[in-house]
């Protein structure tokens, strides 16, 4: 069966014939609706038989493929001797000036639209008009040529060879790829426990187009147990694209290496990690002025010889990214995307496929339907899209951009002072309330048509001003004001509006989504099957009520942990009280705990803690004890290079005993073998401390089945615990033990949360229990490395 490629008119247009610079990031909304209007007005000044919006489309059989272009036509007017075929345009520039030089893109587009209805009735000849109207003033200007098919083939033909070259190309490759595929074996030496049948899930998923959640544990080998199968239903065309997201850096390695190691077993894929933006820019100004970047001018005329590099090469990074757009003097991270289109596998964070700020349209909005997303580490699903799908305005920001604007652009500064005034009004209401938050069930529409009012004004502007000083802080409050306006369409019963006073002087303006199961449930539409997975996605009917609604059923597995129980000690210990009300009384406690757990086995300790503050105050006790050896603790907004040197520090300097916060970049998603660590110590439960967003969480969800606190700070909190405890037995082979101190880890709600890796696990009340305890692991695991021996 032959594989079949579909492509529009433009798309065609863009691939064979666009040259010139990057556009700019801002494209006018304005001009776009004003764009419709006009061309219905024209189309109603048409004789009565003028069909408007006439779809077209065109099939070409190739050897190995098919090849299907459809468009759709402004207008077509038949006679009894002739056809015309019509392109409606709107510009700025006058009319007149734009049919003396019409753009080579609008007349190709016309063109090909000519030559599929030429063929399609059978003519000989055909009339194709090209319309320009100004917006602006409303007068036209057209430019009617008659061709003859000859004509339109000559013109039709090449960009045929040309994309029909680059399909060559790509079915070649699709061959060598899906050869390499089939005969693939599983890059490793076996499977291990839990790995073959997540890998035999995540196969039946996808081939049935499905959504499944995997809880998989540390060590089951999730990443290869999910892509392996993937790329196999890859090679069987039942997917013609893979997303891989991940949350995390380190996720994005781990997806790299994997397909790295599939390749050593002769697997032929392409494959990109997008880095972002900001950190692949080769300008390091941060405003990405596209009108004056040199890598963003005449970037598409450079771009089709870096895109004939692409067959040279397999797997896209950072490095190589970088290499061919300095080649060729491209803008890398635009480059990436370019270079995506061609991939097979594109690893990328969550953003990327999900946030409405920078999604990719050039996929999600082209109805790219066949595709699927592994996300991986998703536990942190939850927070992230509500981060996503929450959007706030600060009083002090229309305040700067108000007297950025006073006194030249007098009509956007009355919009902002309207906005103003009634932030303002909000901010008085607090100060009556004697209260620093207030909350809406409803979104106040009077607001809102203030805020419409300033983002059309400011558009018009924008679209004509290209140079002015004041335009980049203009645009990015622009943006800024569209992102709030485009949350509103979302607002529901899932979401608040609030607004907060930030100091003295400031006041937050924000919808907020509590629950983004109705959105998620659209996004994932996006592609035709899903599997979500993580270490820690316990219990799974709490990701699948907060993910989705009920017109989603998704599939679940969880696996068994592939190592032996008795090579990890779980112990809680219940004595000491953490919660935020009475921790001041526990530092001494915990610090002599945390003692005598580190000298129980000289090794390297992992110290988590709920919070910075909770940390600094009994790392404090236990330095002036001179206690441990040598302490390193994690500082707020560390450096990358200050990362590296604290996980470093677990390789060279042993025996070390690290403080961390849980949730933090320590507290997930790093890898410690062995020796590197051999115990974690987590204090409390990591509960989330108490502000008004998790307040409305909670009281949403009591009013939907009463778990508002299960859903907004219990679970939450638990699954920092489980994360920070996962650093510990990272191999078959490690050793390791996990101590729990908060009297609430021995209550029945909390331990009904514990893994089935966890049943094992011992509670103790006294010091001098712990201290046997875990010397009789640890004399254990001494015996038996002696019989090893």
């Amino acid at each position: 069966m032959k594989e079949t490629f579909k492509i529009s008119v433009k798309d065609l247009i863009s691939v064979s014939l666009r040259k010139g610079d990057l556009l700019q990031g801002y494209v006018s909304r304005t001009r776009a609706l004003d764009g419709i209007r006009e061309h219905t007005r024209i189309q109603s000044l048409r004789p009565e038989h003028y069909k408007k919006e006439v779809p077209v489309s065109f099939r070409i059989e190739m050897d190995h493929f098919i090849l299907e272009i459809f468009g759709r036509a402004d207008g077509i007017l038949e006679s009894k001797n002739t056809l015309l075929v019509e392109e409606i345009k709107t510009c700025r520039n006058a009319p007149d000036k734009m049919v003396s030089d019409p753009s080579l893109l609008h007349m190709a587009q016309l063109k090909c639209y000519g030559y599929m209805i030429l063929k399609e009735k059978n003519l000989e000849k055909i009339t194709l008009q090209l319309t320009y109207v100004q917006v602006s003033s409303k007068k036209t200007a057209q430019i009617k040529t008659d061709y003859t098919a000859d004509e339109l083939k000559l013109f039709f033909d090449p960009l045929i060879s040309h994309y029909t070259t680059i399909l060559k190309n790509q079915a070649n490759w699709h061959l060598i790829r899906n050869r390499s595929i089939e005969s693939l074996p599983f890059p490793y030496e076996d499977f291990r426990e839990g790995q073959r049948q997540l890998a035999e899930s995540v196969y039946k998923i996808i081939k049935n187009e499905k959504i499944l959640f995997a809880r998989a544990p540390t060590g089951t080998g999730k990443t290869i147990a999910t892509l392996f199968p993937a790329i196999k239903s890859l090679g069987l065309g039942q997917i013609d694209k893979l997303f891989y997201l991940t949350a995390k850096t380190v996720g994005k390695t781990v997806a790299a290496k994997a397909l790295t190691d599939m390749r050593d077993k002769g697997l032929r894929l392409k494959s990109i990690s997008f880095t972002a933006k900001q950190k692949i820019c080769f300008v390091s100004d941060d405003t990405c002025d596209m009108e004056t970047c040199s890598y963003a001018r005449d970037y598409y005329t450079r771009l089709r010889p870096a895109m004939a590099e692409v067959y040279k090469h397999d797997a896209f990074d950072q490095d190589l990214i970088e290499e061919l757009a300095t080649k060729h003097h491209l803008c890398p991270f635009e480059l990436s995307l370019d270079i995506s289109l061609v991939c097979d596998v594109i690893i990328c964070d969550l953003n990327y496929c999900f946030d409405p700020r920078v999604y990719l349209k050039q996929y999600f909005d082209q109805n790219f339907s066949n595709i699927s997303f592994l996300i991986d580490e998703a536990h942190n699903l939850p927070d992230r899209l509500r981060s996503m799908y929450s959007a706030d305005l600060l009083k002090t920001d229309v305040l700067k951009i108000q007297r950025l604007v006073r006194k030249t652009l007098p009509e956007i500064s009355k919009t902002l002072i309207a906005i103003n005034r009634y932030l303002l009004k909000m901010k008085k209401d607090c100060m009556e309330n004697q209260s620093d938050f207030m909350e809406f069930n409803e979104l106040p529409q009077d607001f809102l048509t203030t805020l419409k009012e300033f983002a059309r004004k400011t558009d018009l502007w924008l679209d004509q001003n290209q140079e002015s000083v004041i335009r980049p802080d203009l645009l990015t409050f622009y943006f800024t004001v569209s992102i709030f306006l485009t949350i509103a369409t979302y607002f529901d019963s899932n979401y608040k509006f609030y607004v907060q006073r930030m100091g003295e002087s400031d006041l937050c303006a924000r919808l907020f989504c509590m629950d983004p199961s109705p959105v998620f449930s659209n996004l994932i539409k996006r592609s035709r099957s899903c599997i979500l997975f993580s270490a820690t996605l316990v219990p799974i009917d709490y990701y699948k009520d907060i993910l989705f609604d009920s017109s989603i059923n998704p599939f679940s597995t969880v696996l068994p942990s592939p190592f032996p129980k008795e090579n990890f000690g779980l112990f809680v210990y219940s004595s000491i009280k953490t919660t935020y009300r009475e921790r001041s009384w526990s530092y001494d406690d915990i610090a002599h705990v945390i003692t005598d757990i580190v000298n129980s086995k000289t090794g390297n300790y992992m110290v988590y803690f709920p919070s910075y503050a909770y940390m600094n105050r009994v790392v404090q006790i236990l330095e002036k004890s001179h206690a441990l050896s040598k302490i390193i603790v994690q500082t707020p907004n560390m450096t990358e290079p200050l990362r590296q040197e604290f996980l470093d520090a677990f390789i060279h300097a042993a025996p070390i005993t690290g403080f961390a916060v849980m949730g933090g970049i320590f507290g997930e998603g790093i890898d410690l073998f062995g020796e590197q660590l051999i115990g974690a110590i987590i204090i409390s439960v990591a509960v989330p401390q108490v502000c008004p967003e998790r307040d409305l969480i909670k009281d949403y969800y009591d009013g939907l089945d009463s778990s508002g606190f299960f859903k907004s700070y219990q679970m939450p909190g638990f699954n920092r615990v489980m994360q920070a405890a996962g650093r510990v037995i990272r191999t078959r082979t490690d050793k390791g033990v996990v101590v729990l101190i908060d009297e609430r880890f021995a209550r029945r709600d909390y331990q009904s949360l514990f893994p089935h890796e966890w049943q094992d696990y011992a509670v103790v009340s006294t010091a001098p229990e712990l201290k046997n305890r875990l010397s009789d692991f640890w004399k254990c695991h001494a015996r038996d490395m002696e019989l090893e021996n």
